[in-house]
């Protein structure tokens, strides 16, 4: 889109009781290259959505440089921004109820074709939640899944560097502006996340951290993602909040099971009594939304050691993948049939045998 656009897009975003439902019925109803602000009260109320209160407050509301002003700053401190109808928008975010009208963005560009999970749960982590985050994302990484968090202390920071160290991509999705990032202990490895994906901001820059910013936050999170996991929640974590948002943007919800003492569990227990899917692993989720992505993954063919003597191994390097009959294994083996039967018995025990009818076997 053109600076012109954009400009505007950001003054109509600071029209006092507009909301971006409003704004994106504006842009999207008239062309492109109007001046929204020189429309009339009747033109404006030709918008669907749009009435003479609506109408009022952008012709009372002074823009006095910001729209201007605010692309100055995201040069400054190297920050796009991408709107809702530019191309590559996340298609899925974009299917939400209440989509943003544009995003500040740091890092590698947004794609249209996202196959993110959110992965999100309490400051508070135990070694548990700890634990088992570094195992999930990991497991996810190796799928080439993009892990969506929201930067904060606990499971989102857990989230993201495990990810980073994996070499995932991952994106971090802000309570504030763009231009810092809080809390500030994670401003050392923002750089690493914009390396291996994006860091992303509804806010204006200079926008604070403040508590009514989060539940917008994590409306994104779980709008960016084909599903979201809960790690660990509290009784009244914000986890809960994305979890919701998630449901109600008709994406999958997971949850990690705890024990029923844990306090940090309890808000992961209660999601799955009440229908979250219970999962341990990365390849459970995968199992789950594999139908939903863009770039179907292929399962990882994962090798199993088997721990086999020096005569299991010189019994599987004599079979072959098509079937043999007894007489000819012991015929090529050496081995006496009570022997050759018994040593089949134990590899078959151990998955590298199996045995077929008529006294058949072929490697598995």
């Amino acid at each position: 889109m053109t600076s012109e656009f954009i400009i505007q897009l950001l003054n109509l975003t600071k029209v006092k009781g507009l909301g971006p439902q409003r704004v994106r019925s504006i842009v999207s109803y008239f062309p492109k290259e109007t001046d929204i602000f020189s429309l009339s009260k009747s033109e404006l109320c030709q918008a669907p959505g749009i009435d003479l209160k609506s109408a009022s407050a952008i012709h009372q509301y002074n823009p006095d440089g910001f729209g201007e002003q605010e692309l100055n700053r995201c040069e400054k401190i190297k920050a796009d921004i991408t709107t809702f109808w530019d191309e590559d928008f996340p298609v899925l975010l974009k299917k939400i109820y209440d989509p943003p009208v544009l995003l500040y963005t740091k890092g590698k560009q947004l794609q249209k074709e996202i196959d993110g999970i959110g992965v999100v749960g309490t400051r508070n982590i135990t070694p548990y939640g700890r634990k088992m985050t570094k195992n999930i994302v990991s497991e996810l990484v190796s799928f080439n899944l993009t892990v969506i968090s929201g930067l904060a202390r606990g499971v989102d920071s857990v989230a993201h560097k495990e990810t980073v160290a994996c070499g995932g991509q991952t994106i971090a999705v802000l309570g504030n502006g763009i231009d810092f990032v809080y809390p500030a202990e994670n401003k050392a490895w923002a750089a690493s996340i914009c390396e291996h994906g994006t860091i992303v901001s509804e806010f204006a820059i200079g926008t604070n951290p403040d508590a009514g910013n989060f539940p917008q936050r994590n409306r994104i999170i779980s709008g960016l993602s084909h599903g979201t996991i809960v790690i660990e929640a509290g009784n009244r974590s914000g986890a809960i909040l994305t979890a919701l948002n998630a449901i109600d943007q008709n994406r999958e919800v997971f949850a990690l099971p705890g024990r029923l003492t844990d306090k940090m569990s309890i808000g992961c227990n209660r999601l799955i009594r009440n229908g979250a899917i219970p999962v341990e692993n990365g390849k459970q989720i995968l199992d789950h939304i594999q139908a939903q992505l863009f770039s179907p993954k292929e399962p990882v063919q994962q090798q199993i050691k088997l721990n086999l003597t020096k005569a299991e191994h010189a019994m599987v390097k004599l079979l072959e993948e098509d079937p043999m009959h007894i007489d000819d294994i012991v015929s090529g083996s050496n081995l006496d049939v009570t022997t050759a039967l018994t040593l089949l018995l134990k590899l078959e025990l151990k998955g590298a045998v199996v045995q077929l009818s008529g006294k058949q076997f072929a490697r598995a």
